[in-house]
């Protein structure tokens, strides 16, 4: 277990802590939920980093790393939901993706092959850990605000336009997965 590896598992374990200071209402609980967000964030660039300038790549970093990325992001969005922003249709678009890329992942791994993130899928994930920090800042600064959704309607339309631009991104970046990853579907 090196460094990198650890720093992926201290993500996972960010995750609960996001969900629980999100959705106990208390003074500053928006601020302290984008803080953990933040950090957990911040961690999936340096474990990269680390990984790579010190040549610890692991197998289990290229299948963990992504995985504790995806739940993190989909626990921000199940709170936004819980927080009565409608965004199902796109998580489940891009929850279709996933299962996609995973079973593309999944079919290469019987072969010994280990498909790592590509570029898209990079983007992906920079992008909706993007617009989630960027929700997440939003409702910290109107932390103030008794109903939060009613006093700020331009939140809604922000989490809208930003999470159907970054579903639209997610859905391609799948289709570029499918498409690489096209040859073990078909000798499979």
């Amino acid at each position: 277990m090196n460094l990198p590896n650890k720093i992926t598992i201290f993500r996972f374990c960010c995750i609960p802590l996001l969900v629980v200071f999100s959705l106990v209402n208390f003074k500053y609980h928006w601020v302290i939920s984008l803080l953990i967000y933040f950090v957990a964030c911040v961690s999936d660039t340096v474990d990269g980093n680390i990984a790579r300038k010190r040549k610890l790549v692991t197998d289990f970093g290229k299948l963990m790393d992504p995985l504790s990325d995806k739940s993190l992001v989909y626990a921000a969005y199940l709170i936004f939901v819980n927080l009565g922003w409608h965004t199902e249709i796109c998580i489940l678009l891009m929850l279709a993706r996933e299962f996609l890329v995973s079973g593309i992942r999944m079919i290469a791994a019987t072969t010994g092959e280990v498909i790592a993130a590509n570029k898209f899928g990079k983007c992906k994930t920079f992008l909706q850990m993007a617009t989630t920090g960027m929700t997440f800042l939003l409702l910290a600064i109107g932390e103030g605000a008794a109903d939060i959704t009613m006093q700020t309607p331009w939140l809604n339309t922000y989490c809208a336009i930003a999470f159907w631009v970054v579903t639209v991104i997610t859905v391609l970046s799948g289709i570029v997965y499918a498409k690489d990853g096209w040859y073990l579907i078909k000798t499979k």
